[in-house]
């Protein structure tokens, strides 16, 4: 390669250097220049609240700033750079070249002059100590791409997901989607729009802001028959946001429109049409059939109440001849009208929630109102009462008494069935029938049940609950019990003596291990018939029940252990019976823990109960210790009493309710039965 065509070569990479630097420096422009732009237009626009005309004009004034970018910064630079200008800039840089390099660019490289071979040797030992690079440094073209990278990640992000209204009008700008999708960052909502309504009627406009604050709201409108627009201020609505005006009485049809600040809704239309208005609504109810109800009538209706089901059957009287009348429900619903004879038009509405309806004509098959709306109050049927009235609670008795049970009921449709449902000790259910008159309204009835004929014992217990039912739902008790407990003498011997040894010190309501129990049943009863509860209820509940119970059946175990430990059980049978009570009950509430927890109600019930009877059993047998070793003299008394207290001290359970009558002298069985159930009776 001559020297005339290495100096060439380098004049080229001059050239090449420059026109990098030039498209480097004019991306940064172009971009730097379209970031602002776009916020300053931004700001602009949103002070007129993106109106059509504002976001036209600030797309024009966009695109004008960035052509003169485009302009200024790129094509004119590189349009200027040639060969000369890339060698008078190393000139510039370098005066060593002496003007050597722009004279031998100059010069027409073709023609073959010696002399242009001598300057070029002489060039070239310069060029070889100024390099191409030196014109426009790695740096300066990094600082370009990195203002223009930054420039330009900025629009980006602000276009696609900026915050606010600068997002929002830079999508408006450079026509993109915005953030909310095809919702308006402001704008005016007009309720009802274009509508078509009935001759001298009135109509409420409403205009919500959105994202404006402005308490000038002006509606504008121009009836058909003139040529320039009314303008009206709106008034505030009273605990609402919006703004209103009510057309009064229309004559003709309206073009309208709203106007906010700086924004302009659109434009609606009212068109008026001739047709009849509603005179009279005559309505009757068809009640469901299990209701037992007659159909009943209003003459001068409208509003519709009555119980869920429930047919109304309206005819609606007109002024004029009605072509497609509808009944309209909650905007939505249409239900068409079958006329009858003259100007009177039928329909049937479905009661089955409460709602809004009106009636209206088709036109172009849109409804127009013809009158305002009629409430629908569907009520919801409430389903029977039901109450065991006596015994009131938890009832205690002796196993030979006979107990009267009372239950009364009420329904507004009429009872169709109320029945006792009771049991032995968890065993099979009984069930009693009470209702002395179906489709009774009230209604009480009442049974005895004889204790005696259950072979119960102290501590046995009978469960019970009632039922009521009419044709459409039921209702239930809260179930309860009545407990066997042991004759009156033992109360009464145990009162006398003061709970002999201290058996009845520091036992508080707390450690009731039966009472506890029937809490555990009440509440297992509870939420076998609750049909309202969710699943995630449901099984909070089935996994608190099950862990009380278990912790229920570990203080039993422990209740019969201590005392086996400390050989109480040795000291007499009623000890060892406790004990095999205490270990029974415990037994039977593992499985009802385990029921509970797969929440089996039905099935963990069974198991409760019989926990339930073997707790009162033993809590019978531990009054018959007391009472025995209250009454034990000589030289027994002693041990009795240390038995006692020690039985005392590692239980802290006793019974609640002590009978305090004084002592009476003891009648034979057969006179105590009778005396006893009339006690109760009564």
């Amino acid at each position: 390669m001559s020297f005339r065509d290495q100096l060439n070569s380098y004049i080229h990479q001059l050239e090449r250097r420059l026109r990098v630097g030039a498209v480097m420096r004019g991306a940064a422009v172009l971009t730097s220049v379209a970031l602002v732009t776009t916020v300053v237009l931004v700001l602009i626009t949103n002070a007129f609240a993106f109106s059509q005309w504002s976001i036209t004009s600030g797309r024009v004034a966009l695109l004008f700033s960035i052509v003169l970018a485009l302009t200024f910064g790129i094509a004119l630079p590189l349009k200027a750079l040639n060969r000369r200008r890339a060698a008078r800039q190393a000139e510039d840089m370098y005066p060593e070249f002496k003007q050597r390099l722009v004279t031998f660019a100059e010069r027409d490289a073709q023609k073959r002059e010696p002399f242009l071979d001598l300057l070029a040797l002489d060039t070239l030992d310069v060029a070889r100590k100024a390099e191409p690079k030196s014109l426009v440094p790695d740096h300066r073209l990094a600082a370009f791409l990195g203002v223009g990278a930054a420039s330009l990640c900025i629009l980006v992000w602000l276009i696609l997901a900026g915050p606010g209204y600068f997002g929002h009008g830079a999508a408006l700008l450079w026509a993109a989607t915005p953030h909310g999708g095809s919702a308006p960052f402001y704008d005016i909502q007009v309720v009802p729009g274009d509508i078509t309504v009935r001759r001298n009627s009135d109509l409420m406009v409403t205009a919500v802001l959105i994202g404006l604050q402005s308490d000038n709201v002006k509606l504008y409108a121009r009836y058909q028959s003139a040529s320039k627009w009314d303008q009206v201020a709106m008034r505030a609505q009273t605990g609402g946001s919006g703004f209103q005006f009510i057309f009064a009485g229309l004559p003709e049809s309206v073009e309208y429109y709203v106007e906010a600040g700086p924004l302009d809704s659109k434009h609606f239309n009212i068109r008026v049409l001739d047709l009849p208005s509603v005179k009279n609504v005559r309505v009757t109810y068809r009640y469901p059939s299990w209701t037992h109800l007659q159909n009943g009538t209003e003459e001068r209706g409208g509003d519709l109440r009555a119980v869920e089901g429930t047919d109304a059957d309206l005819e609606i009287e007109t002024d004029k001849p009605l072509h497609d009348g509808v009944l309209v429900l909650n905007d939505e619903q249409q239900i068409h009208l079958t006329q009858g004879e003259g100007n009177f038009y039928k329909g049937t509405i479905r009661m089955e929630k409460d709602g809004v309806y009106h009636v209206a004509a088709l036109d172009q098959g849109q409804p127009v109102r013809l009158s305002n709306d009629f409430f629908i109050e569907a009520r919801k049927a409430e389903p029977p009462n039901v109450l065991i009235a006596r015994p009131v609670h938890d009832y205690r008795a002796s196993p030979i008494e006979e107990v009267t049970v009372a239950v009364k009921g009420d329904d507004e449709f009429g009872l169709s069935e109320m029945t006792l449902h009771y049991s032995v000790n968890g065993g099979p259910e009984q069930t009693l029938d009470l209702l002395k008159q179906k489709g009774a309204k009230q209604a009480d009835g009442s049974t005895v049940l004889s204790l005696e004929d259950f072979k119960l014992v102290p501590g046995d217990v009978v469960s019970l609950y009632a039922i009521a039912k009419d044709a459409h739902a039921e209702s239930r008790t809260d179930i309860s019990f009545v407990q066997a407990d042991p004759f009156e003498r033992e109360f009464s011997q145990a009162q006398a003596m003061g709970g002999a040894g201290g058996g009845g010190g520091g036992m508080g309501d707390q450690n009731d291990i039966s009472q506890r129990e029937k809490e555990i049943i009440a509440e297992t009863w509870k939420h076998q018939g609750d049909k309202r509860a969710t699943q995630q209820e449901a099984a909070d509940a089935a996994r608190f029940l099950s862990g009380v119970q278990a912790k229920l059946g570990e203080q039993a175990r422990s209740l019969a252990g201590r005392m086996q430990s400390r050989e109480l059980s040795h000291e007499n049978e009623e000890f060892d019976s406790f004990v095999k009570d205490m270990n029974a009950a415990a037994q039977e509430m593992g499985p009802a823990s385990d029921k509970l927890q797969q929440q089996k109600w039905q099935e963990a019930l069974p198991h409760e109960q019989k926990a339930l009877q073997n707790l009162l059993r033993a809590e019978a047998t531990f009054r018959q210790i007391q009472v025995a070793f209250g009454s034990a003299g000589g030289g027994l008394e002693g041990r009795a009493r240390g038995a006692t207290s020690r039985a005392s001290s590692i239980s802290s359970w006793t019974p609640k309710r002590i009978n305090t009558r004084p002592r009476r002298p003891q009648a034979p069985r057969a006179s105590r039965k009778k005396q006893s159930t009339k006690r109760y009776k009564n």
